[in-house]
C-alpha cells in the first residue's frame, strides 16, 4: 500500500495489509516516546484488574498507573507524594507469558471509512508482537478464522517478521474466502495455548461471539487476564441519513432505509446493547475491553493499552 501523502508513515488505511507496514511498526513499538499522547477518541474500556499470581514477587520499579493495572498494586505513599496514581511493577510482570490471539473472522472484512476492520486488527497484532518482544516477554501468537492456525513463539525479531508475513497471508486469504464465511475456534483449539496462564491479547470485533461461548474458550483458571482489542466501524454504531442503502452480505442483497429515524435509532440501540453486554461480562472474567473506532484511530491511543512494562 502506498504511504505517500499520509499524515505519518504509521497511518493505517485501505483494504490490504502490507508486510513493510507491519515491519515498520517495530520502530513505534520499541519507543513509545514516538507516540504522542492524546485524548482517546475510542470507546471507553471496561476495566477489570487481575489478581496477583504466584509467590516470591520481587519489586522492580514504580510507574504511573495505566488502564488495566490492578488497583491493589497502587502505592498510596508514592501516589500521595506525586499527586498521581503509581503502581508497583514486579519481576513476574517483566517475564509474564503473553498470548496474542488474532480472531480474523469474516465480520472484520468490513469498513466504511479509512480502513477495513481486518486491516486495523492486523496492524494492532503486529504492533503488540513488536512491543512485547521489546519488553522481552515470552510471547506466543495465533491466528484463527483463516490461514495458518499453528501457534508461533516470538523469541526474536525474525519470528515477529514471520508472524507479520502470516498476518499478510491470512488477510489475503480472508479477502479470497470472505463469501464462504469463517468458523470461530472451539475451546479445544485454544486450550493448548493456555498452559502458562498467559496474559491474553484477543484482537477481535466480537461479532460472532456470545459471552458464554468466549468464556468456554477462556477458563478463568487458565488465564492471568484478558485484554480485548475491538475494532469498530462507524456504521456499526450510527447510520447516516442518506435514504436507502443497498449492499451485500456474502451472497445476499440487503437494504436499509437510513432515512427513517426509527431505523437509525434502533440500529444505535442494538449497538449500545451489544457493547454494554460485553462491558458487563468483562469484570467477571478478568477481562478489559478496549474498543476503538477505525476511522479516527491513531497510534497515540496505544497509551490506553497496558503495555508500558
Amino acid at each position: 500500500m502506498n504511504t505517500a501523502g499520509r499524515a505519518t508513515p504509521f497511518t493505517v488505511e485501505g483494504t490490504d495489509v502490507e508486510r513493510d507496514e507491519l515491519l515498520a511498526l517495530r520502530f513505534v513499538a520499541a519507543d513509545l516516546g514516538r507516540v504522542p499522547v492524546r485524548r482517546a477518541l475510542g470507546l471507553g474500556a471496561g476495566e477489570q484488574r487481575s489478581p496477583y499470581r504466584g509467590q516470591g514477587r520481587e519489586f522492580v520499579e514504580m510507574r504511573r498507573y495505566q488502564p488495566g493495572d490492578d488497583v491493589r498494586r497502587i502505592d498510596w505513599h508514592v501516589t500521595a507524594r506525586k499527586q498521581a496514581p503509581y503502581v508497583q511493577i514486579m519481576e513476574e510482570d517483566r517475564q509474564a507469558a503473553q498470548l496474542i490471539w488474532v480472531d480474523l473472522s469474516d465480520s472484520l472484512y468490513f469498513g466504511s471509512q479509512r480502513a477495513l476492520k481486518s486491516v486495523m486488527a492486523c496492524h494492532w497484532a503486529a504492533f503488540l508482537a513488536w512491543r512485547l518482544l521489546a519488553l522481552r516477554h515470552p510471547t506466543r501468537a495465533v491466528i484463527t478464522g483463516v490461514g495458518d492456525a499453528r501457534p508461533m513463539m516470538l523469541r526474536r525479531a525474525s519470528d515477529v517478521a514471520q508472524f507479520c508475513q502470516r498476518l499478510v497471508d491470512a488477510h489475503a486469504l480472508l479477502a479470497e474466502q470472505y463469501r464462504l464465511g469463517t468458523t470461530p475456534p472451539a475451546p479445544s483449539d485454544i486450550a493448548s495455548l493456555l498452559r502458562q496462564n498467559p496474559t491474553l491479547w484477543l484482537v477481535s470485533d466480537l461479532s460472532h461471539w456470545q459471552p458464554e461461548a468466549l468464556a468456554a474458550c477462556l477458563p478463568l483458571a487458565r488465564i492471568n487476564r484478558t485484554l480485548i482489542l475491538q475494532p469498530i466501524d462507524r456504521l456499526e454504531s450510527d447510520l447516516p441519513d442518506v435514504g436507502v442503502l443497498q449492499g451485500r452480505a456474502r451472497d445476499q442483497s440487503v437494504q436499509l432505509d437510513t432515512g427513517s429515524a426509527s431505523v437509525r435509532s434502533a440500529h444505535h440501540r442494538a449497538f449500545e446493547h451489544r457493547q454494554v453486554t460485553w462491558q458487563r461480562w468483562a469484570p467477571g472474567h478478568q477481562a478489559t475491553l478496549i474498543s476503538h473506532f477505525v476511522h479516527d484511530f491513531d497510534w497515540g491511543e496505544v497509551n490506553r493499552w497496558p503495555i508500558h512494562s
